[in-house]
């Protein structure tokens, strides 16, 4: 992620238990901060409505209208999430600040438009009421511009700003719900996307403040990272692969026998949706442990290993950073998959006893354990895509994404046939998992070709 891994360095070099506390904190908030903001706010908007008697129509809308916001936002965001993340994370290398805040503009205004004329013409032969379809529209540009300014927040130095306006956008919307819902009884889907707009417009104004301070320089070069889409297209291609491969299984469901009409607008599929949103939940904690180990410890021999390259350093040197950084890497990746082992079988033990009192039904239990295990081949093999791209091994990457995007996708396609859901994402991941170990052991096997004789002998300028 741009620059996060500046300011963990920072914390962790502090001593004591308090400085890794802050550390891990803020690797939280700037990776599964938003989601878990969102998740939250449409969980507890859900269950009010459930509380206060809300009509099931309403429950349904509202529940559908929010899956839908968060799932698209995030597709049409997830290539340039990768892309600009090399951008940013480039310019701040080498000091050239007044690129970012203008291409955040950039990427906003591309995404926007892109995502404003898709749901426009989604909600336009809708019969729902206009109120509605109104509120619901602004959700998911919302949505979308926070996915993006999340990319530049991880950028920022000041840690305690992003915590308080997560933690102030949350308050807002919370608040709103619950007082339109205790104190006025308007338990509608549209008060309750009403509430979310106010929390995240509130967020997205806090967070456009705090990165105009820190990037104070417009260029006004808005479109200069689209460069970089030119230069890295597997880049792009690779971010988007892996946004729909978390929800292409969900697609190719809603069109089978769980399809769940809304308000003849919304196809859902109540009953395997459920499950997956809550084994998604399980691999949050090894996405934040990932980010802080991979951006303090591993980056650390890695970039030992690659300055003693450059700076000429005597061959036993090198060799011996090598060595130290194959160790690191082992040694991570053993802790990444130990770590989401446990959360695994945690999640398996808590979804067993509490599940059942949310109303889940058995056969989605099922379904729910046959996700959580299958996402954790998913995070180990998330894990390894990241590592490649460290190694600039870009197509390596996308192949294991493609792999197990495509994989799931066509496995769940196939699961109709025999009525067995979950498991496409148990197989997917375990294949593009063992796929995805291949392509980095052979790299580091060959590190040093890849490292001394891949590259050209003479530099090329292209011509635009």
């Amino acid at each position: 992620m741009a620059g996060i891994g500046f300011q963990l360095k920072k914390m962790f070099n502090g001593r004591g238990l308090l400085a890794n506390i802050r550390a891990y904190g803020y690797s939280a908030i700037v990776t599964v901060g938003p989601l878990a903001l969102c998740i939250l706010l449409m969980t507890v908007a859900q269950q009010l409505l459930l509380y206060t008697k809300a009509p099931y129509g309403e429950r349904e809308l509202f529940l559908a209208a929010s899956e839908y916001a968060l799932i698209f936002s995030q597709i049409i965001t997830g290539g340039f999430s990768f892309t600009v993340s090399r951008y940013v994370s480039d310019q701040i290398f080498i000091e050239k600040y007044e690129n970012i805040l203008s291409s955040m503009y950039g990427v906003i205004g591309i995404c926007v438009t892109i995502g404003g004329i898709c749901a426009f013409l989604f909600l336009a032969g809708s019969p729902l009421d206009l109120t509605f379809k109104f509120m619901s529209y602004i959700f998911f540009i919302e949505l979308i511009i926070v996915w993006i300014q999340c990319i530049y927040v991880s950028a920022l130095k000041d840690y305690m700003k992003i915590v308080k306006s997560f933690a102030v956008g949350v308050a807002i919307s919370g608040i709103a719900i619950f007082i339109c819902t205790y104190f006025f009884h308007l338990n509608s889907a549209v008060v309750m996307i009403t509430c979310l707009d106010i929390g995240f417009f509130f967020m997205i104004v806090r967070f456009t403040k705090y990165i105009r301070l820190f990037f104070k320089v417009n260029n006004y070069q808005y479109f200069n990272f689209l460069v970089y889409l030119k230069k890295y297209p597997i880049l792009f291609l690779c971010g988007f692969l892996y946004t729909l491969g978390l929800y292409g299984h969900n697609l190719i469901v809603w069109q089978g026998n769980l399809q769940h009409v809304v308000a003849d607008t919304f196809v859902i599929a109540p009953f395997y949706d459920v499950p997956v949103f809550y084994a998604y939940l399980s691999v949050l904690p090894a996405m934040v442990l990932f980010v802080v180990s991979l951006e303090t410890n591993f980056y650390t021999a890695y970039k030992t290993y690659y300055n003693r390259i450059l700076n000429s350093s005597p061959l036993k040197d090198i060799l011996l950073a090598k060595k130290d950084m194959f160790k690191i890497l082992s040694l991570e990746l053993t802790f990444i998959a130990e770590i989401q082992l446990i959360m695994a079988i945690l999640s398996v033990a808590l979804g067993l006893k509490f599940l059942p009192l949310l109303g889940m039904s058995f056969d989605q239990i099922q379904i729910f354990i046959i996700l959580v295990l299958g996402y954790l081949f998913f995070i180990i093999m998330y894990t390894i895509v990241l590592l490649l791209l460290y190694y600039d091994d870009q197509r390596g990457a996308n192949w294991t994404v493609v792999i197990y995007t495509v994989g799931s996708m066509v496995l769940t396609l196939l699961s109709f046939l025999f009525d067995i859901n979950g498991f496409s994402v148990f197989i997917a991941a375990f294949i593009s998992l063992l796929f995805g170990l291949r392509k980095l052991t052979n790299y580091l096997n060959n590190i040093d070709y890849y490292t001394f004789c891949s590259q050209p002998l003479i530099a090329k300028e292209k011509n635009d």
